[in-house]
């Protein structure tokens, strides 16, 4: 964690760079401009330093900053003596839980324990999210009921041929981490996160 948090400030500081490149960017095509038009030319420069400044943020250092929650969450797992949770998750598992409209699923897995797994998941019906937050599926032995409410967000659950999935409507990730956090607090705050969950499993299992 201490070299990945030297290299997200290493990046921070060429990101620095790049800011003060596209500011003179920015400058030059206002200054190319202001003769045809002043409007235009503070328009046209602001929109082209920008537009240099996120390509090249996207185009080089994009990779890392997703790369940052793989590897946060494998050093809590690692820390927490959890597993990856590998199960693979289909359209078909779930779908009958949205009025099968489901067309695209996108999933980050969080950890197993014991009997259930845990992950991120957005669901989308085409273009539209119909579902952005947990999912917590295991084999349960009885009827059990979940809180209708957990880490302060609305849940809803379905259980087929003794499968629970529990749904937890946080509309954000478990694990949030991004070059202007240091990576200390976007690992404290996402190792709570975890633990949270945790404590909600332990009181499903029977």
């Amino acid at each position: 964690m201490e070299i990945l948090e030297q290299n997200r400030r290493q990046i921070r500081l060429k990101l620095a760079g790049v800011l003060a490149l596209c500011g003179v960017v920015d400058f030059i095509i206002t200054l190319a401009l202001w003769m045809l038009d002043p409007a235009a030319a503070v328009l046209g420069g602001l929109l082209g330093g920008l537009w240099l400044y996120f390509y090249i943020k996207f185009k080089y250092f994009a990779k890392f900053e997703d790369n940052l929650k793989g590897q946060i969450r494998d050093e809590i797992l690692r820390e927490l003596g959890l597993d990856l949770a590998l199960q693979e998750l289909k359209i078909d598992n779930i779908n009958s839980h949205f009025d099968g409209k489901i067309t695209q699923i996108s999933k980050f897995g969080l950890f197993k324990f014991g009997e259930f797994t845990a992950c991120d998941i957005c669901v989308r019906d085409k273009d539209e999210v119909i579902f952005y937050g947990i999912l917590i599926r295991g084999r349960v032995k009885s009827n059990i009921k979940p809180k209708k409410e957990i880490l302060n967000s609305i849940t809803s659950y379905f259980i087929d041929d003794e499968i629970l999935s529990l749904y937890i409507a946080t509309d954000s990730d478990t694990i949030v981490a991004n070059l202007k956090t240091p990576l200390n607090e976007s690992y404290q705050i996402a190792k709570d996160n975890i633990q949270s969950i945790i404590k909600e499993i332990k009181q499903l299992e029977v």
